[in-house]
């Protein structure tokens, strides 16, 4: 229906009248130049209507191609551009065939972008691996490391013990002490000066051998001219008796040159505890019901009474904290004369002689034993000391 509806029906029939008309005109006039026995082009009648015929006919045509190519666009361009149209379709043919071309090549980097891809995911998933294997050989060497680094604090720690071992003497040992009365001659301080530097060299080398197992010569052993002779003038200058410490100023072992460097301290040298004077007491419960010996007892006791002195000013020895020594006769002597108490008892420690700041600090222990109602301390929970 849209076909006969669109159809030019105007265009159609007014042709077909043209033809029509044209026809038959050609036709009468065919008839008529032959009955009259017209010649044109010197040809025979017969020959000459056919002419007229033919002319026509031709006339019929062009008259139909020109009015479609007025009224049609189609037409006038099937007639007059056909070559154009055919260059065309042959420019679209053409792009067609490269873009077919271009297709197949994206195709082809298509399936090889595919190809690519799968091959990518199979690198990954070798690579996740990796990954797995990798971790577990760091955590592997993590532990390894781990492992190493305490050998090497072994290793830290034994060695430091060897070194220890290898010490010939450490820093801070008291080599000697004196002491120097108010009022005294340069002189005599030179003296004395000269009798602490002799003790310190044979405290040295009394150390030394103790360590190595075997009498060593004398070595070098230095002080430092400069505190010395401010310890000098400092004496000169006082009205107060001056203690003189003597000290290792550093730490020496076996390997090193023999030559020790000696560091002198001084100070005021004050009384702190008189001759005969209790330094310290302490009750102690009857030993028969008490839960430590004698010996811890009195190792006790020997304790508090080194934490008393330190308090009253008594100066300790800086590397053993040491204030004095009681030989081991006087002292298991004590330990028999207090197992021997059944009673509760009172420890004393007296002064043997003046003790100073410096010390060091001498003693006698004297027993009072007794029955008091309370104890003057409560019992004190420290480590004995030897």
């Amino acid at each position: 229906m849209n076909f006969i509806s669109g159809t030019n029906w105007l265009l159609i029939f007014s042709l077909v009248l043209g033809s029509a008309g044209l026809a038959a005109l050609g036709d009468i006039l065919g008839f008529k130049y032959g009955k009259q026995r017209i010649s044109l082009f010197n040809l025979r009648p017969k020959y000459t209507g056919r002419l007229i015929t033919a002319i026509t006919g031709a006339l019929i045509a062009v008259l139909i191609l020109a009015v479609m190519s007025i009224f049609s666009q189609d037409v006038r361009t099937a007639l007059f551009g056909m070559k154009y149209i055919e260059q065309q379709l042959y420019d679209l043919k053409f792009r067609l065939r490269e873009s077919e071309e271009r297709a197949e090549q994206t195709q082809a980097d298509l399936v090889e972008a595919s190809t690519n891809l799968e091959l990518t995911g199979f690198e990954l998933d070798s690579m996740k691996n990796d990954k797995l294997v990798l971790e577990q050989e760091k955590n592997e060497l993590e532990a390894s490391l781990q492992i190493m680094r305490e050998e090497s604090e072994q290793l830290k720690n034994a060695l430091k013990s060897m070194r220890s071992e290898a010490i010939a003497l450490s820093a801070n040992v008291l080599l000697g002490q004196t002491a120097f009365e108010a009022g005294m001659s340069r002189e005599n301080i030179l003296r004395k000066l000269d009798n602490l530097k002799q003790q310190v060299r044979l405290n040295t080398l009394a150390i030394i051998s103790n360590q190595t197992f075997s009498r060593l010569r004398d070595f070098p052993i230095e002080f430092d001219p400069a505190q010395e002779n401010e310890i000098i003038n400092a004496i000169v200058s006082s009205d107060e008796r001056i203690y003189v410490r003597a000290f290792s100023n550093e730490n020496y072992t076996f390997g090193d040159e023999m030559r020790v460097n000696v560091r002198l301290e001084f100070g005021e040298s004050d009384i702190i505890y008189s001759e005969g004077g209790i330094i310290y007491r302490k009750f102690f419960p009857n030993a028969s019901s008490s839960k430590i010996s004698s010996e811890e007892t009195l190792h006790i006791f020997l304790r508090e009474l080194k934490i008393k002195v330190i308090e009253d000013g008594i100066l300790p020895d800086p590397l053993t904290n040491n204030v004095g020594t009681l030989d081991g006769e006087a002292f298991f002597s004590a330990v028999e004369e207090l197992s021997a108490i059944k009673t509760s008892v009172i420890i004393n420690a007296i002064a043997k002689s003046d003790i100073y700041t410096e010390g060091p600090v001498t003693i006698d222990i004297l027993f009072e034993p007794e029955e008091p109602e309370e104890p003057d301390e409560p019992e004190s929970e420290l480590e004995p000391e030897s």
